[in-house]
């Protein structure tokens, strides 16, 4: 028989990246993502980018605590390789690099934008999920169910890293987004032939 294997990442739950918030724990070979402490301190990126038209979903596995506000959730532009993890998503809204689902407010660049749904009312056992397609279009997703566009014209010559802040009610995540291939954000991609 052929004992070739490709090591491609297809069908592997992706991890969080080991730079995160100060109050956070990762379990289960980085696939989840526990916030012990407080009610803040909690961010997580992917370890990864996520492809275009690929989805960044996590599961809420935990919440309580008696705080406000829950997880905040969407992508950013800037690699978590290079520097410490930003302390909450409240000091990233007026960022051009993020783009963050707060309750029912999207944040980038100082601008808000409304969506249809409130990520607040997210129950444990549902998941959250984002997109970016090849247009440029940010669309969220609860259990699968399209939400609506959040945003659009974001920069797709980029790559996207996934990011969440595991804030207020919320206390845990787990992982369900794949990479479609292994990439850091170091290399210099600009040299690549893209067909």
């Amino acid at each position: 028989g052929d004992k070739l294997e490709r090591h491609d990442m297809s069908g592997r739950v992706g991890a969080f990246h080991h730079k995160h918030g100060t109050n956070i724990r990762l379990l289960e070979n980085g696939t989840v993502a526990h916030r012990v402490d407080s009610y803040n301190k909690a961010v997580v990126f992917t370890e990864q980018p996520i492809a275009l038209g690929s989805m960044f979903q996590v599961k809420l596995l935990d919440k309580g605590g008696g705080w406000a506000g829950s997880i905040r959730f969407g992508f950013t532009t800037d690699c978590p390789d290079n520097k410490e993890a930003p302390s909450g998503a409240l000091d990233l809204y007026r960022s051009s690099n993020y783009w963050i689902l707060s309750a029912s407010t999207v944040h980038s660049s100082g601008q808000e934008r409304k969506l249809d749904f409130n990520l607040e009312s997210l129950r444990v056992g549902q998941t959250i999920g984002c997109c970016v397609n090849k247009d440029g279009e940010l669309r969220y997703f609860v259990d699968g169910v399209d939400q609506g566009v959040g945003w659009t014209g974001l920069p797709t010559d980029k790559p996207f890293w996934g990011f969440a802040d595991i804030y207020g009610l919320a206390r845990k995540i787990k992982s369900e987004f794949v990479f479609d291939e292994m990439m850091s954000c170091s290399e210099d991609s600009d040299d690549e032939v893209t067909g």
